[in-house]
């Protein structure tokens, strides 16, 4: 948002640089054939989706169960961008400006709790505590529990501590 909300929001998706993958930051990426060849073919399941909108419910199908509901998904996922570095609350100093946002959170199922996100990337719980609403980190559990998913990696419990406690001391724990 440092660069404007249009450009946080939606224009940075339209600028070239950001068209390639790196794979060198993602190396895990190229460990799973199917996720590369999403990422090769990514046109391919919005395309069936749209196909099988309109096959289901002719133009009207197409309209409102792609189109729409496309549209609104952009927005809802893009608003993180732009919105969860405007407004909201940090718990964690992270070097930049996400915020923690309940109604964000609700709109996109979990990803409201930003500052959380930054503060320790790699675990797919974004709410760290029990009143954070994670509807995403439910899914995957329920999907764990069955055997479909794996793996998942959750914030260390020094991450949890009250936040009364010491920062630095939580870090080095």
């Amino acid at each position: 948002p440092r660069d404007g909300f249009w450009w946080a929001h939606q224009g940075w998706i339209f600028d070239g640089r950001f068209d390639a993958t790196e794979h060198e930051r993602v190396r895990d990426l190229g460990a799973f054939p199917e996720l590369v060849w999403l990422d090769r073919w990514h046109p391919v399941v919005p395309l069936a989706l749209a196909i099988g909108c309109f096959a289901w419910g002719g133009l009207s199908g197409l309209v409102w169960g792609f189109c729409v509901s496309t549209t609104l998904l952009w927005h809802a996922t893009y608003s993180i961008n732009s919105l969860a570095h405007r407004f909201g609350t940090q718990r964690y100093e992270t070097g930049d400006d996400s915020r923690n946002n309940l109604w964000l959170a609700l709109l996109t199922l979990g990803e409201g709790w930003h500052n959380n996100h930054h503060h320790y990337m790699a675990s797919c719980r974004q709410g760290f505590f029990w009143w954070e609403v994670d509807v995403t980190y439910y899914v995957l559990r329920g999907l764990s529990a069955v055997g479909l998913v794996w793996d998942l990696r959750e914030p260390p419990a020094r991450l949890l501590a009250p936040a009364d406690t010491d920062p630095e001391a939580r870090l080095a724990a």
